[in-house]
């Protein structure tokens, strides 16, 4: 009885290879209407952080050296920049427009009952 030889190249590795070389493997590049919707998550996301750390700091540092009867009056600040530099920070992306950013904060403030506790530079005056 003989036997078949082996082959030098098992079926698995040259499918594998095949499969690289042809290009049916590759990720596909993202389309730009799903890279926008990413990034305005991630401006809305850089926006409710903003708020979040101007309350905190509101709440944790200013409130507590008033007086009882000032601290109704007491006003945190959040703004464009602050949402811009958490962007960075974040997320690494430098070259954030500023209406966008303003934009992702207004929506977020009014969202948020922002009025109640801090002011914004995000309205056009």
């Amino acid at each position: 009885m003989t036997t078949r030889p082996r082959p030098r190249f098992s079926h698995r590795i040259l499918t594998a290879v095949l499969t690289l070389l042809s290009g049916r493997n590759r990720r596909k590049a993202p389309k730009p209407e799903a890279l926008a919707a990413e990034f305005d998550q991630q401006l809305l996301d850089a926006a409710d952080a903003a708020i979040s750390l101007a309350r905190r700091a509101l709440y944790d540092v200013v409130w507590p050296q008033l007086p009882p009867r000032e601290r109704l009056h007491a006003f945190g600040e959040v703004t464009v920049e602050n949402v811009t530099e958490l962007m960075h920070l974040h997320y690494g992306i430098a070259a954030i427009p500023p209406e966008r950013a303003a934009a992702a904060l207004r929506a977020r403030y009014e969202a948020r009952s922002g009025r109640m506790d801090l002011t914004t530079d995000a309205y056009p005056r």
